[in-house]
């Protein structure tokens, strides 16, 4: 005869629903912002054909850093190779395999934010930092990535903190030391920056043996191998040793996206942000203080607080057209996060000094994790925003944190304040999540996309980008049916990938910084040696140089491209900028195909 329930099965049964409902919360925005921007993850002409050519040279026999140059390491590349060994050149499956990366980031993410709150805000924060963070522009989609070693490297340190910032045990230090490997070989300092954290809090060689020795050496036995055939002032000028000392330009490009090439007008921006997120923390006090000294209407107050804050996000979607100049001047709100991130590790540090207990608002984040977060931080100090590419991998874990540490504020404060203060900062966020996907909405489709087709599948780019590549795609086809050589400049890797035509050179991309002249000059001799079949120009800005206009051909590799421009000539044109005389920085958009002169072409 069946028992009657007592009660508390249904509780616990309810209260696996309410768990999984809130682990699938991340996942829902996450899959619902991957609907809004289907297949407009790619952008062609700034580095995703560096990410796309570079493994597709891997796998047909090419060795990296000897063959190909490559700053970075080199787990992403060959992981990417194995795809092409198994797939062929196919978008796709470069798309799934960012995709794996990116989920497991997001489940990293959701675990650190568990770590440190509650669930229900662990699920609201995972799902604020997919929003603000997965899905920018340029570059910074998970989905396709700027830079797949940048994605894998912050997705293993997270894992790598959360093995070992946990309770020690074996099993979790070689989780961490198979993490942190991972991490040394996508990108070097950000994995060298983790396990120096780990270092920092652990202060002992016997605790550090295992997940910091281990990967370390791991990670030099595999560098070594890679490395070995290749000249060291390769490796030192276009190889992974470049981290020993970037070139001027690269480290002026570090500056932009950390903010400081123009100090004032960020620290101006910082300030503004501050103010707006102030007027924003008082409204809510100022809620949550009426609430908190009524009987009767306090849920109709929390609702007004909220309606008028829905209201205020619908006017910064879309303000008024004679508002709008006003409201693109105010800075992203997460602006504020990594000044902030960097002061609460300092404040951690000092605190350990002293042998004093760490400060309230983050005493739940281990040592390790915060002083991980604060160097990520570091790198975005006074320009963390809402588009890519260092802030959609270097902010989620610095926002995951300051996300717990205003919880916390507000925790702290709902007794004096108001008990509804924090119900209301968790409706804030959630109100700003809607914020970041109205807009996101509207970035990836408005009108101006249109359908790219390629042998290796479709992907969408705006408009006269989209019209411009299809052109280019349809000449390049016919002009090489059963393949061929081609090089881009500053880069064509996405042709050479999706129409499998070789490039004679070890360098994939020509931007500033990456050769300098005793490189341009083995250029040219390559390029006069063995001539490829075509050159293509892409009028495409270099990036990250702050307010400067760097245009290849004219500010920088000038010798380059006056043999290219002496050595081959137009063969046909496309794009709005098209036309005799196009030089890349001309005001239109266009892509230039070259070939190799003819005796009778190259006589006066």
């Amino acid at each position: 005869m069946p028992r009657p329930h007592d009660g508390g099965e249904p509780s616990r049964a309810t209260s696996r629903a309410r768990a999984l409902l809130l682990a699938a919360l991340p996942y829902a925005v996450f899959a619902l912002l991957a609907a809004l921007s289907w297949n407009r993850w790619i952008e062609p002409y700034v580095d995703s054909g560096r990410e796309l050519e570079t493994p597709w040279r891997l796998q047909s026999g090419e060795r990296l850093y000897r063959d190909v140059r490559f700053y970075h390491g080199p787990l992403a590349p060959y992981l990417a190779a194995a795809v092409d060994r198994a797939a062929g050149p196919s978008l796709p499956a470069r798309i799934a395999l960012s995709a794996a990366v990116a989920l497991a980031s997001l489940e990293a993410l959701r675990r650190v934010a568990r770590r440190v709150m509650t669930p229900g805000r662990a699920s609201l924060t995972s799902a604020l930092v997919v929003a603000t963070c997965f899905f920018q522009r340029p570059g910074g989609c998970h989905l396709f990535p700027f830079s797949l070693d940048t994605a894998i490297a912050a997705a293993a340190i997270a894992w790598g903190m959360l093995a070992a910032s946990g309770r020690q045990s074996a099993a979790g230090d070689w989780a961490a030391a198979a993490a942190f490997a991972a991490a040394l070989l996508s990108r070097p300092e950000m994995g060298l920056a983790a396990v120096a954290s780990l270092a920092v809090e652990r202060r002992s060689a016997r605790r550090l043996a295992v997940p910091a020795v281990v990967p370390l050496a791991a990670a030099g036995v595999v560098y070594a191998m890679l490395s070995a055939g290749s000249p060291f002032a390769v490796l030192r000028r276009e190889g992974w040793l470049a981290i020993l000392g970037p070139p001027q330009t690269f480290r002026n490009i570090y500056a932009s996206y950390a903010g400081l090439d123009r100090p004032a007008l960020r620290l101006a921006e910082l300030a503004l942000a501050a103010i707006v997120l102030l007027l924003l923390a008082a409204w809510l006090a100022m809620a949550a203080a009426a609430a908190s000294r009524v009987r009767r209407g306090r849920r109709a107050i929390e609702a007004a607080a909220v309606a008028v804050l829905v209201a205020g996000a619908a006017v910064c979607l879309q303000p008024p057209d004679r508002f709008a100049p006003t409201f693109s001047l105010f800075p992203p709100l997460v602006r504020i996060v990594p000044p902030l991130l960097v002061a609460a590790a300092l404040a951690r540090v000092a605190a350990r000094i002293l042998r004093r207990p760490p400060g309230p608002l983050l005493a739940a984040a281990p040592d390790a994790l915060l002083y991980t977060a604060a160097l990520f931080a570091a790198r975005l100090l006074l320009a963390a925003g809402y588009v890519g590419p260092y802030s959609a991998f270097l902010l989620p874990l610095p926002l995951t944190l300051a996300v717990a540490g205003l919880f916390r504020l507000a925790d702290r404060g709902a007794p004096a304040v108001g008990a509804r203060l924090p119900r209301l900062v968790a409706a804030a966020l959630g109100v700003f999540v809607l914020l970041r996907a109205g807009d996101l909405a509207r970035i990836f489709r408005h009108a101006g996309w249109a359908r790219v087709p390629t042998p290796a599948g479709t992907l969408w780019l705006t408009e006269p980008v989209a019209s411009t590549t299809r052109d280019a795609l349809q000449d390049l086809s016919a002009r090489f049916p059963s393949g061929g050589t081609l090089v881009g400049f500053p880069e064509g890797g996405f042709f050479n990938y999706v129409l499998r035509l070789s490039n004679p050179l070890p360098e994939s991309q020509f931007f500033p910084g990456h050769l300098d002249a005793a490189a341009e000059a083995a250029v040219l001799a390559r390029l006069s040696a063995k001539p490829p079949d075509a050159l293509l120009y892409a009028n495409v800005l270099a990036v990250g140089h702050g307010h400067d206009v760097v245009r290849f051909g004219q500010d920088y590799l000038m010798a380059l491209d006056r043999a290219v421009r002496d050595n081959f000539e137009v063969a046909a044109a496309y794009g709005p900028g098209a036309g005799p005389g196009a030089r890349v920085g001309d005001p239109q958009f266009f892509v230039e195909i070259r070939v190799p002169r003819t005796e009778n072409a190259a006589s006066p």
